[in-house]
């Protein structure tokens, strides 16, 4: 599906960032990318299927990617790379860890699952200014994200409102032992992704705020919704994030 959306512009392009094998079978990790028509001011990763079991991010980054190069939507100025599945043992076999039983958002201080490797070296020679990591929760009823460091509060609100303003329900509560979300967002001081790093707990989107991205989340749909409906949470949120992205609305 990829290579078919690469094939139909020239702003496109796929690569393969590596591959994983586990017994006999192996897996390439793909890369999608889309340059923007004239100067390249900023540059964006989204990335899902960290968890093979959480299907609605990478549904909804191959629609997104599908209407970049069908020109449906245009950001001027930036330049997306899509990895739209991180584990792709786990998206065939539907589950959540990859082929050697190992949760990969909680790779990011080991290593030694060889996709945290791939998205590791791509983080030392790629710069972004801002990535987003698209996951699923099955015990919540509302869409919520993490903000990982991110100083401007009306921005993240924005997002929250757009999502309610589409008829989309939030979480408001507690998302584990340790999150509590206030009204869709769970605020994440600098201190606590460091935390993660030493207890050995860090995730993908908390490595890449630590690494210096500067603009870091991971949204989160309830599985127990339809599809569409999760799709459309990620779609109103994305949409939210890139019109108001500092430094852009008046452009």
């Amino acid at each position: 599906r990829f290579r078919t959306i690469s094939a139909t512009s020239e702003q496109a392009s796929i690569q393969v960032l590596g591959e994983v094998s586990h017994e006999t079978a192996t897996w390439p990790v793909l890369m999608f990318s889309h340059v923007p028509e004239g100067h390249t001011e900023y540059r964006v990763l989204l990335t899902g299927g960290i968890h093979g079991n959480e299907v609605s991010g990478t549904e909804f980054l191959s629609q997104f990617a599908e209407a970049l190069a069908r020109g449906e939507l245009v950001y001027p100025g930036i330049a997306f790379d899509i990895i739209p599945v991180v584990n792709p043992w786990g998206w065939v076999h539907g589950r959540r860890r990859n082929g050697r039983g190992r949760d990969l958002n909680r790779e990011f201080n080991s290593f030694k699952a060889p996709e945290a490797v791939l998205l590791r070296d791509l983080c030392k020679h790629t710069p972004y200014d801002l990535m987003v990591d698209f996951h699923e929760d099955g015990q919540v009823e509302g869409f919520y994200f993490y903000r990982l460091a991110h100083p401007d509060a009306a921005l993240c609100r924005a997002i929250i409102e757009n999502v309610r303003a589409a008829g989309l329900p939030i979480h408001h509560g507690r998302v584990s032992r340790i999150f509590h979300a206030e009204d869709g967002v769970i605020n994440c001081a600098l201190w606590s992704l460091k935390l993660a790093r030493v207890t050995r707990q860090l995730s993908l989107s908390n490595y890449y705020r630590l690494e210096g991205c500067p603009q870091s989340f991971l949204f989160e749909t309830p599985r127990r919704l339809p599809l569409p409906v999760r799709i459309e949470m990620n779609r109103s949120a994305l949409n939210a994030l890139l019109e108001r992205w500092p430094g852009r609305e008046e452009g």
